[in-house]
């Protein structure tokens, strides 16, 4: 039986997701760090010059609605570690950086008042910050810092702007469920606000704790294989769309999860381009044979992770 504060997910099916952040500078997505291999001080120090003036959120709500959209989740944090909210754990943010402005508030506050549903994007991993790749082993104390850093920010998101209804997590690699205590969070999380919808990217659980082989194996995404099954609320495929509508990751959830994957609102159809799209994104995606080729030697992390360039 799906928990009663949920039930309004299977029903919406069509949702807004929103990567929106310094990397827009790029016009490449929310990857180019990673997939161009820019080196971290050129991009933070690009990063922090980031100053979208012209940011409406009631405009971006209004287009929302009329889009028909019943939900949208915004990327409060991506991989490369800059903070679209008014955080205390670091000045790599839009609201102690060029914008002044707190982001996630003005997002929260539009789409709500335009009465959509509020889902929330963050992504574990930090790219700047060594510990992430050192590893509780190798770095105790960089690792404890670096967790305690990640917890104190998603608590942040969860009691600083009113209800929200889901919680979109990504990017656990190269660390598991266990380093990144990640039931221990959601845990916390269920306490601050016990309705929340979580996801299951939190992290795969060690090999001697995985889910038996035979039922990984149909469990064929490359996200979420080996997450933690009894904890997340649903399951986010990725790079495929899922051909069954029965649980994918959380053939095991317990009662009161939903057993449904991440879906298109039309299962039977293609992706369409939609010209309406274009009047939120501005621009077109480049070709790719315009694109720089990365210098793969650069993608260093910084050597001080909480705190930006210059400052």
């Amino acid at each position: 039986m799906i928990h009663p504060a949920h039930k309004w997910f299977p029903d919406a099916r069509y949702g807004l997701f929103l990567h929106w952040g310094p990397y827009a500078q790029y016009a490449r997505g929310e990857q180019v760090l990673i997939r161009e291999m820019i080196d971290q001080r050129d991009y933070a120090r690009r990063a922090c010059t980031w100053n979208p003036e012209r940011f409406d959120a009631a405009a971006w709500a209004r287009e929302a609605v009329a889009g028909g959209f019943r939900y949208a989740v915004l990327t409060t944090r991506h991989h490369d570690g800059y903070c679209l909210w008014d955080t205390a754990t670091t000045d790599y943010s839009c609201a102690r950086q060029a914008p002044r402005r707190d982001f996630v508030r003005e997002f929260v506050e539009a789409f709500r008042t335009a009465g959509l549903r509020i889902g929330l994007y963050y992504s574990w991993n930090d790219l700047r910050i060594p510990a992430l790749f050192a590893g509780p082993q190798t770095d105790p104390a960089g690792w404890a810092a670096l967790r305690r850093y990640v917890h104190t920010q998603v608590e942040e998101l969860l009691t600083g702007y009113g209800k929200i209804d889901q919680f979109w997590f990504d990017g656990t690699w190269p660390r598991n469920a266990v380093e990144w205590d990640s039931p221990g969070l959601v845990a916390r999380m269920r306490q601050l606000q016990p309705h929340l919808m979580i996801n299951n990217r939190l992290g795969e659980m060690p090999d001697e704790q995985r889910i038996g082989q035979a039922e990984a194996a149909s469990n064929d995404d490359e996200f979420g294989i080996h997450e933690v099954v009894d904890c997340g609320d649903f399951g986010t495929p990725e790079h495929h769309i899922t051909a069954e509508y029965r649980p994918l990751h959380l053939r095991r959830s317990r009662p009161g999860r939903l057993g449904l994957p991440w879906q298109p609102a039309c299962p039977d159809t293609q992706p369409r381009s939609d010209p309406r799209s274009r009047r939120l994104s501005g621009t077109p995606e480049p070709d790719p044979a315009d694109r720089p080729q990365p210098d793969r030697s650069t993608l260093l992390p910084l050597s001080e992770p909480f705190v930006s360039p210059g400052r």
